[in-house]
């Protein structure tokens, strides 16, 4: 085995362990949207999707792993092998009224590494989060304040296979592991007796598995040209797993609790997720130049969450990506990078009330980003920089904009190829 391929494996061990480090961490975001039912959800785009406002469904590429679509994996060489991973800086202010605060975060955001298992196969395996809680905010009460805190987050592990089907069409499925729990916590302090305090627990354990379906059908006009059309579905289910919730007297003095509820529920009854459908189509001209318009939507109004269905309203979101190539090959640094950009819009799942109401909350999110290839072989460094508003209508209530730095690294290596030389 060469050396660099040995360096390789020992990254992938690094990259592993460091990658469940924010499986056991509390929370890698400050968001007020989050307490509402799973919390933020991520996008799933990885590498070059990333900063290309999150597109995928219609994206194929034999050079960077497309988690969006699992029917994208057979476009892989057959002597390749892919690995990637990202991390991420996270910069939110949120501002409501008068009243202006800004946190940082960060965190490691997403693993993922593709082979091929024949010409016309092809595997991935990956982990990235699912949804994340993270808030902390007091706010006043009859004859006393309240403080509101969440932490954690649901995972998700999942293996793929791509397969080429016949000329132009592609067929994918992911099965995919959630993992993790979320806890929401309340506590309610008295100013007549600042001595005793009612606290409120209530955490979800989930421990469940699902599947999406992806499909992509690619027309060639001719060798530089061609159109490429795809689209993914996950069906909705009960969420499995435990749910806890607890209530009690905390005493201030001595740190002390007394419970009067400590209950165990099974998720499957009260809790679930929907369907999710999505579709796209790019258009690739010479492998360097890539436009794609995605849709989603997720009928969130059907699923429960604590045994009903008032929280949540549907979601959808359009997005549009390009990246651009200047040279296929070329000694010119500016020549050989790609750049990328891209935006999505949409309403985000969250039915948030207010003393006028019920309000959505929309998002709308803005990318740049770049693909700078690494000097000696394929491998590519990902960097994007995102800008994404959160706001909720038709009340204004607290108005969140998120600036994020990402970092990503895609090893590419030829470790299927045979020498002839002895």
């Amino acid at each position: 085995m060469s050396n660099h391929k040995s360096v390789l494996y020992a990254f992938i061990i690094f990259a592993l362990v460091i990658g469940a480090m924010p499986l056991s961490a509390q929370s890698n975001i400050d968001s007020p949207y989050s307490r509402y039912g799973y919390g933020t959800l991520d996008s799933h785009a990885i590498g070059a999707s990333r900063s290309m406002g999150g597109v995928g469904y219609a994206l194929q590429s034999g050079k960077q792993i497309n988690i969006k679509n699992p029917a994208s994996y057979a476009a892989i060489d057959t002597l390749t092998f892919l690995c990637d991973f990202g991390v991420s800086l996270q910069i939110d202010h949120m501002k409501e009224g008068s009243l202006k605060e800004t946190r940082t975060n960060w965190s490691f955001e997403y693993f993922a590494m593709q082979f091929p298992m024949a010409r016309w196969l092809a595997a991935t395996l990956g982990v990235v989060p699912y949804s994340t809680v993270g808030y902390d905010y007091t706010g006043s009460i009859t004859n006393g304040t309240t403080r509101q805190t969440g932490e954690g987050s649901i995972n998700q592990a999942f293996a793929g296979l791509g397969v080429y089907l016949f000329k132009g069409f592609t067929l994918g499925v992911n099965v995919n592991y959630l993992f993790g729990d979320i806890t929401n916590s309340s506590t309610s302090i008295s100013t007549i007796d600042a001595t005793n305090a009612t606290v409120f627990d209530n955490i979800i354990d989930v421990s469940d598995y699902r599947i999406e379906i992806g499909a992509q059908y690619t027309v060639r006009f001719n060798k530089k040209n061609r159109l490429t059309f795809g689209a993914v579905y996950t069906p909705g289910k009960n969420l499995l797993g435990k749910g806890y919730i607890s209530g009690g007297n905390y005493n201030t003095s001595s740190g002390s609790v007394t419970y009067f509820q400590n209950d165990t529920i099974n998720l499957k009854n009260e809790y679930s997720l929907p369907a999710s459908y999505g579709g796209g189509i790019s258009y690739t001209y010479d492998e360097r130049l890539a436009i794609e318009a995605d849709f989603t939507f997720q009928p969130w109004s059907k699923a429960k969450f604590e045994n009903s269905t008032s929280y949540f309203n549907n979601s959808f979101q359009a997005a549009f990506g390009a990246e651009y190539l200047p040279q296929t090959y070329s000694n010119n640094f500016f020549q050989s990078v790609r750049y990328r950009a891209g935006v999505n819009v949409g309403r985000a799942y969250p039915r948030v009330q207010s003393k006028t109401g019920e309000n959505s909350l929309w998002e709308t999110a803005i990318t740049l980003g770049a693909g700078i290839p690494m000097k000696r072989n394929k491998s590519i460094i990902n960097i994007s920089f995102g800008y994404t508003n959160r706001r909720t209508a038709p009340t204004r209530l607290v108005s969140e904009n998120e600036f994020k730095i990402s970092l990503g690294l895609t090893f590419n290596e030829m470790w299927f190829y045979k020498s002839r030389l002895h």
